[in-house]
């Protein structure tokens, strides 16, 4: 198969691939449906953010997060409580399928939700801290100001104080029958639909309290009179509200695995091996993905931001690319296009893109990909087509002629001239003499003289 044949397929293949990750996102009056089903990590603040910019550039009426977690990074934890907080679509934290859990910092983000729900067999608590080794934390310390972060959103969101500093002072474990019972959540439902019909009668409302503070309520529509509060929030008919699932783009997945403990130490242990052995054998380019995978275990740990991961990927494969041109090693070409592509992955808009929908900007960032694989692929052929020129151009000196067969143009004695391919050369034979018409073989050349010495043919079997 030729080059330009190769190269039209992957382009091919690129834009199908483009075309079919574009999925349907919120729109005006929906519920977007978000599942959460993993460890509490940098990945898991950007599913909960983007998706609270999906459901509002689409104009979601509710967003409702499907969490099964055991816990996780408590940084994270808490710029997921903020984003709930400060989120302009009312946000639903259910517990669920039976079985799930919200443990540690699960508990954390049910509390900070606006509604909260659980299904059928399902626990949260055991919210005490625990160190990175896995040891509980006791220190009065933490403890007390943990606590006091789940009393204080309880009270927010009009919640049983008491039980919260439990979940961190005590371990407390609730299913969901005692969590309804002691008011820590709203409702207990196993489908959608049960819990969009329950919350139906309803309004969420930011009252203010006795105090002059505001907290969110969800109040009896028949009971909103003679209430005073900032904003509401109407769920009448909610139930017939179209259903959206927001599917994750490419880029969180891609996080989800570099964020994996397991997953990020080999890639550091390996690439640390994979550097030296690359410094000590220079030329095979296991330098470079030794530093490529060094680079993407220190994305997965937290060190290096996103942001900054796909500004320096980007930076990184335009100098590899200008270090190729130079060297036509060609290991350079393979990593500045490696790191070219992984930028367009992890990169994430810039001010003023916020105005676009999660679908818009997954749009744009596989966009972004294909235009990456395009280049790089033209790259490639351009790399490839100067490689070829140059053996071309060694190919053209004395290699080319040595070995050819000609005829002798005149007669060599010892200059003279030959016909090698249908062209004239001046020559010069090695031996005395050498008849017109004989066959000739060229053994050198000396500028524009070809060197030659008779051709016999071979003897005849009889």
């Amino acid at each position: 198969m030729k080059l330009e044949h190769v190269l039209l397929l992957f382009v091919l293949v690129a834009c199908l691939s483009a075309g079919l990750h574009s999925s349907a996102g919120a729109v005006q009056g929906s519920v977007l449906i978000v599942r959460v089903s993993s460890e509490i990590a940098g990945p898991t603040v950007e599913l909960f953010t983007r998706s609270i910019e999906e459901a509002n550039i689409g104009g979601a009426r509710l967003i409702i997060y499907e969490l099964n977690t055991p816990g996780g990074d408590l940084g994270s934890v808490t710029d997921i409580m903020n984003a709930l907080n400060s989120s302009p679509v009312p946000a639903m934290v259910w517990v669920t399928p039976s079985g799930a859990a919200a443990w540690s910092g699960g508990v954390y983000i049910l509390m900070s939700s606006h509604i909260a729900a659980m299904a059928s067999g399902t626990t949260i608590g055991s919210a005490q801290p625990v160190s990175a080794l896995g040891e509980p934390v006791t220190e009065p310390k933490y403890i007390n100001a943990l606590s006091g972060v789940l009393r204080d959103n309880a009270r927010l969101h009009s919640r049983n104080e008491t039980v919260a500093e439990e979940f961190v002072t005590q371990n407390l474990n609730l299913g969901p029958d005692e969590a309804l019972r002691f008011h820590v959540v709203e409702f207990v439902a196993d489908d959608v639909q049960s819990i969009l019909t329950q919350l139906e009668p309803y309004d969420l409302i930011f009252s203010k309290s006795e105090t002059g503070t505001f907290a969110w309520k969800l109040v009896s529509r028949d009971m909103l009179g003679g209430l005073e509060y900032s904003r509401s929030f109407d769920f009448s008919n909610i139930s017939q509200a179209t259903q959206y699932t927001y599917e994750p783009s490419l880029d969180i997945g891609l996080l989800e695995i570099l964020s994996n403990p397991l997953i990020a130490s080999v890639l550091l242990i390996v690439g640390l091996y994979a550097a030296i052995i690359g410094f000590k054998t220079p030329g095979y380019g296991a330098e470079i993905a030794g530093g490529l995978m060094i680079f993407l275990a220190l994305v997965g740990f937290g060190i290096i931001g996103i942001n900054i991961a796909a500004a320096l990927l980007f930076f990184l494969g335009v100098v590899c690319t200008l270090v190729e041109i130079k060297t036509h090693i060609g290991v350079f070409a393979l990593g500045g296009i490696a790191m070219i592509v992984l930028g367009s992955f992890f990169a994430f808009p810039l001010p003023g893109w916020e105005l676009l929908s999660a679908r818009e900007v997954e749009s744009a960032r596989m966009t972004l990909i294909l235009v990456a694989l395009v280049m790089s692929a033209l790259f490639g052929a351009v790399v490839y087509k100067v490689a070829e020129a140059r053996r071309m151009r060694v190919k053209g000196g004395v290699e080319e002629f040595v070995g050819k067969i000609g005829i002798a143009a005149s007669e060599l004695a010892p200059r003279g001239e030959v016909k090698i391919e249908g062209q004239i050369w001046k020559a010069e034979t090695l031996h005395d003499h050498v008849g017109r018409g004989e066959p000739v073989e060229v053994v050198g050349r000396e500028g524009l003289v070809l060197r030659v010495k008779p051709k016999h043919p071979p003897p005849e079997v009889k």
